[in-house]
Protein backbone atom coordinates (compact mmCIF):
# COMPACT_ATOMS: atom_id res chain seq x y z
CA UNK A 1 0.00 0.00 0.00
CA UNK A 2 1.34 3.97 -0.90
CA UNK A 3 1.90 6.21 1.84
CA UNK A 4 2.61 8.85 -0.89
CA UNK A 5 0.98 12.54 0.16
CA UNK A 6 -1.01 12.41 -2.56
CA UNK A 7 -3.53 9.45 -1.35
CA UNK A 8 -2.96 9.61 2.49
CA UNK A 9 -6.19 11.29 2.44
CA UNK A 10 -7.33 7.94 1.05
CA UNK A 11 -8.23 6.59 4.62
CA UNK A 12 -11.20 4.29 3.95
CA UNK A 13 -9.49 0.56 3.73
CA UNK A 14 -8.43 1.60 8.00
CA UNK A 15 -8.38 5.29 8.82
CA UNK A 16 -11.97 5.77 9.87
CA UNK A 17 -12.95 2.88 11.53
CA UNK A 18 -9.90 1.35 13.44
CA UNK A 19 -10.95 -1.85 15.55
CA UNK A 20 -10.21 -1.47 19.38
CA UNK A 21 -8.49 -4.29 20.03
CA UNK A 22 -6.41 -4.50 17.44
CA UNK A 23 -2.77 -3.52 16.57
CA UNK A 24 -1.16 -2.39 12.71
CA UNK A 25 2.31 -2.55 12.16
CA UNK A 26 3.36 -1.00 9.18
CA UNK A 27 7.09 -1.31 8.01
CA UNK A 28 9.29 0.88 4.71
CA UNK A 29 12.43 -0.23 3.17
CA UNK A 30 14.36 3.14 4.41
CA UNK A 31 16.92 2.56 1.29
CA UNK A 32 13.92 2.94 -1.70
CA UNK A 33 14.17 6.71 -2.02
CA UNK A 34 17.41 8.09 -2.99
CA UNK A 35 15.90 10.81 -5.20
CA UNK A 36 16.79 14.51 -3.44
CA UNK A 37 13.39 15.75 -4.77
CA UNK A 38 11.45 13.49 -3.03
CA UNK A 39 13.37 13.64 0.47
CA UNK A 40 13.09 16.98 0.21
CA UNK A 41 9.48 16.89 0.05
CA UNK A 42 9.50 14.03 2.63
CA UNK A 43 11.41 16.38 5.01
CA UNK A 44 8.55 18.73 4.72
CA UNK A 45 6.19 16.87 6.94
CA UNK A 46 8.24 16.94 9.55
CA UNK A 47 8.31 19.62 12.76
CA UNK A 48 10.97 22.01 13.31
CA UNK A 49 12.38 19.94 16.14
CA UNK A 50 12.76 16.52 13.77
CA UNK A 51 13.87 18.60 10.99
CA UNK A 52 17.12 20.23 12.98
CA UNK A 53 17.87 16.33 14.49
CA UNK A 54 17.78 15.09 11.01
CA UNK A 55 20.07 17.54 9.54
CA UNK A 56 22.11 16.92 12.61
CA UNK A 57 22.97 13.53 11.75
CA UNK A 58 26.54 13.57 10.07
CA UNK A 59 26.19 10.53 7.55
CA UNK A 60 23.59 10.80 4.76
CA UNK A 61 22.36 7.48 5.01
CA UNK A 62 21.71 8.36 8.92
CA UNK A 63 19.53 10.98 7.93
CA UNK A 64 17.49 9.50 5.40
CA UNK A 65 17.23 6.22 8.03
CA UNK A 66 15.81 9.26 10.32
CA UNK A 67 13.50 10.86 7.65
CA UNK A 68 12.32 8.10 6.01
CA UNK A 69 11.03 6.35 9.70
CA UNK A 70 9.04 9.74 10.89
CA UNK A 71 8.14 10.35 7.66
CA UNK A 72 6.66 6.56 7.93
CA UNK A 73 5.08 7.46 11.32
CA UNK A 74 3.35 10.94 10.39
CA UNK A 75 1.78 9.02 7.24
CA UNK A 76 0.90 5.68 9.26
CA UNK A 77 -0.83 7.67 11.92
CA UNK A 78 -2.67 9.66 9.50
CA UNK A 79 -4.52 6.65 8.31
CA UNK A 80 -6.18 6.23 11.28
CA UNK A 81 -7.34 10.01 12.11
CA UNK A 82 -8.10 12.57 9.44
CA UNK A 83 -4.69 14.62 10.84
CA UNK A 84 -2.02 15.72 7.76
CA UNK A 85 0.86 13.99 8.65
CA UNK A 86 2.91 17.33 9.09
CA UNK A 87 0.03 18.14 11.44
CA UNK A 88 0.41 15.74 14.10
CA UNK A 89 2.13 16.81 17.82
CA UNK A 90 4.10 14.74 20.04
CA UNK A 91 4.84 15.47 23.50
CA UNK A 92 7.36 13.51 25.62
CA UNK A 93 6.90 11.10 28.43
CA UNK A 94 8.25 10.62 32.12
CA UNK A 95 11.44 8.47 30.47
CA UNK A 96 11.26 9.71 27.08
CA UNK A 97 8.68 7.96 25.32
CA UNK A 98 6.56 10.25 22.43
CA UNK A 99 3.09 10.51 22.95
CA UNK A 100 0.81 12.35 20.45
CA UNK A 101 0.05 15.86 22.39
CA UNK A 102 -3.34 15.56 24.82
CA UNK A 103 -4.92 18.75 23.05
CA UNK A 104 -4.23 16.90 19.53
CA UNK A 105 -7.77 15.79 18.11
CA UNK A 106 -7.79 12.66 17.04
CA UNK A 107 -11.01 10.07 15.92
CA UNK A 108 -10.04 7.84 18.60
CA UNK A 109 -7.39 7.28 21.60
CA UNK A 110 -4.59 6.68 19.65
CA UNK A 111 -1.09 5.19 20.92
CA UNK A 112 1.91 4.25 18.44
CA UNK A 113 5.35 3.27 18.75
CA UNK A 114 8.16 3.52 16.04
CA UNK A 115 11.80 1.55 15.51
CA UNK A 116 14.11 1.35 12.69
CA UNK A 117 17.15 -0.18 12.06
CA UNK A 118 19.33 0.27 8.80
CA UNK A 119 17.13 -0.66 5.41
CA UNK A 120 14.08 -0.79 7.55
CA UNK A 121 11.82 1.09 9.40
CA UNK A 122 8.44 -0.21 11.30
CA UNK A 123 6.07 1.48 13.61
CA UNK A 124 2.73 0.18 15.28
CA UNK A 125 -0.65 2.27 15.82
CA UNK A 126 -3.30 0.65 18.08
CA UNK A 127 -6.47 2.30 20.04
CA UNK A 128 -6.67 2.35 24.05
CA UNK A 129 -3.48 -0.09 24.23
CA UNK A 130 0.06 0.00 24.90
CA UNK A 131 2.33 -1.08 22.58
CA UNK A 132 5.88 -1.25 22.20
CA UNK A 133 8.12 -2.30 18.27
CA UNK A 134 11.66 -2.77 17.78
CA UNK A 135 13.34 -4.11 14.73
CA UNK A 136 16.84 -5.16 14.16
CA UNK A 137 19.09 -6.43 11.79
CA UNK A 138 21.56 -9.44 12.33
CA UNK A 139 24.92 -8.49 12.86
CA UNK A 140 27.07 -11.24 12.82
CA UNK A 141 30.06 -9.56 14.64
CA UNK A 142 28.26 -9.15 17.74
CA UNK A 143 29.05 -10.68 20.26
CA UNK A 144 25.97 -12.88 21.47
CA UNK A 145 27.98 -14.44 24.28
CA UNK A 146 29.30 -11.27 26.05
CA UNK A 147 25.93 -9.37 25.68
CA UNK A 148 23.65 -12.27 26.83
CA UNK A 149 25.91 -12.66 29.84
CA UNK A 150 25.64 -9.21 30.37
CA UNK A 151 21.44 -8.62 29.67
CA UNK A 152 19.81 -12.03 29.47
CA UNK A 153 18.39 -14.19 32.33
CA UNK A 154 20.20 -17.50 33.11
CA UNK A 155 17.06 -19.30 31.61
CA UNK A 156 17.69 -17.26 28.17
CA UNK A 157 21.63 -17.68 28.02
CA UNK A 158 21.05 -21.28 28.82
CA UNK A 159 18.46 -21.77 26.03
CA UNK A 160 21.12 -19.94 23.42
CA UNK A 161 23.91 -22.39 24.49
CA UNK A 162 21.60 -24.91 22.72
CA UNK A 163 21.78 -23.74 19.65
CA UNK A 164 24.39 -22.77 17.03
CA UNK A 165 25.54 -20.68 13.97
CA UNK A 166 22.28 -18.96 12.53
CA UNK A 167 19.61 -20.22 14.44
CA UNK A 168 21.93 -19.01 17.84
CA UNK A 169 22.07 -15.54 16.41
CA UNK A 170 18.12 -15.53 15.83
CA UNK A 171 17.16 -16.52 18.59
CA UNK A 172 19.18 -13.82 20.10
CA UNK A 173 17.65 -11.07 17.97
CA UNK A 174 14.22 -11.95 19.02
CA UNK A 175 15.04 -12.21 22.88
CA UNK A 176 16.74 -8.63 22.39
CA UNK A 177 14.16 -6.86 19.79
CA UNK A 178 11.46 -8.57 22.78
CA UNK A 179 13.23 -7.38 25.64
CA UNK A 180 13.03 -3.74 24.08
CA UNK A 181 9.59 -3.98 22.87
CA UNK A 182 8.73 -4.92 26.05
CA UNK A 183 10.24 -1.96 27.72
CA UNK A 184 8.75 0.49 25.10
CA UNK A 185 5.44 -0.43 25.92
CA UNK A 186 5.87 -0.29 29.60
CA UNK A 187 7.20 3.53 29.15
CA UNK A 188 10.27 3.06 31.12
CA UNK A 189 13.23 2.65 28.85
CA UNK A 190 16.27 2.29 30.49
CA UNK A 191 14.96 2.00 33.70
CA UNK A 192 13.46 -1.44 33.30
CA UNK A 193 16.68 -3.81 33.77
CA UNK A 194 16.57 -6.40 31.07
CA UNK A 195 17.76 -8.98 32.82
CA UNK A 196 14.14 -9.26 35.33
CA UNK A 197 11.99 -10.13 32.65
CA UNK A 198 13.02 -13.75 30.60
CA UNK A 199 11.18 -14.87 26.99
CA UNK A 200 10.31 -17.99 26.21
CA UNK A 201 8.56 -20.04 23.25
CA UNK A 202 5.81 -22.03 24.42
CA UNK A 203 3.60 -23.90 21.87
CA UNK A 204 4.65 -21.00 19.03
CA UNK A 205 3.70 -18.45 21.48
CA UNK A 206 6.18 -16.30 22.79
CA UNK A 207 5.34 -15.78 26.52
CA UNK A 208 7.44 -13.65 29.42
CA UNK A 209 8.15 -14.44 32.71
CA UNK A 210 8.99 -11.48 35.87
CA UNK A 211 11.30 -12.10 38.83
CA UNK A 212 9.20 -10.65 40.99
CA UNK A 213 5.31 -9.49 40.39
CA UNK A 214 5.68 -5.77 39.34
CA UNK A 215 3.75 -6.79 35.83
CA UNK A 216 1.35 -10.03 34.97
CA UNK A 217 2.53 -12.15 32.18
CA UNK A 218 -1.01 -12.87 31.22
CA UNK A 219 -1.77 -9.15 30.65
CA UNK A 220 1.26 -9.32 27.93
CA UNK A 221 1.42 -10.51 24.27
CA UNK A 222 3.81 -10.86 21.61
CA UNK A 223 4.98 -11.17 18.46
CA UNK A 224 8.15 -11.84 16.38
CA UNK A 225 8.11 -11.23 12.44
CA UNK A 226 10.42 -11.59 9.48
CA UNK A 227 8.90 -9.20 6.81
CA UNK A 228 12.48 -9.72 5.09
CA UNK A 229 15.23 -12.28 4.91
CA UNK A 230 17.83 -9.44 6.83
CA UNK A 231 15.53 -8.36 9.68
CA UNK A 232 13.32 -8.78 12.51
CA UNK A 233 10.43 -6.95 14.03
CA UNK A 234 9.00 -7.86 17.39
CA UNK A 235 5.98 -6.25 18.87
CA UNK A 236 4.97 -5.87 22.88
CA UNK A 237 1.21 -5.31 23.55
CA UNK A 238 -0.78 -4.57 26.43
CA UNK A 239 -4.24 -6.21 26.62
CA UNK A 240 -5.08 -6.81 30.07
CA UNK A 241 -8.03 -8.53 31.05
CA UNK A 242 -8.63 -9.20 26.90
CA UNK A 243 -7.90 -12.08 24.96
CA UNK A 244 -4.81 -11.81 22.28
CA UNK A 245 -5.18 -9.35 19.65
CA UNK A 246 -5.60 -9.06 16.02
CA UNK A 247 -1.95 -7.94 14.59
CA UNK A 248 -2.23 -6.70 10.92
CA UNK A 249 1.54 -6.45 9.77
CA UNK A 250 1.38 -4.45 6.19
CA UNK A 251 4.10 -2.81 3.91
CA UNK A 252 4.60 0.94 3.08
CA UNK A 253 5.67 2.58 0.32
CA UNK A 254 6.94 6.28 0.36
CA UNK A 255 7.29 7.77 -2.73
Amino acid sequence: MSGSLENIADRGSVGGSQPSGKAFVWFTDTSAIADPDQLTRWESVLSEDERARHRAFRFASDRQLFLIAHALLRTTLSRYSRIEPQDWRFTLGEFGRPEIAADQRVNHPLRFNLSHTPGLAACVVARNLKVGIDVERPNRSCSVNALAKRYFTHHETQQLAKLSGEARLTRFLEYWTLKEAYTKARGGGLSIPLDSFAFRLDNERWQIDFNDTSDDPDDWQFVCFRPTADHIISLAIHRPNQPNCEVELQQAVLR
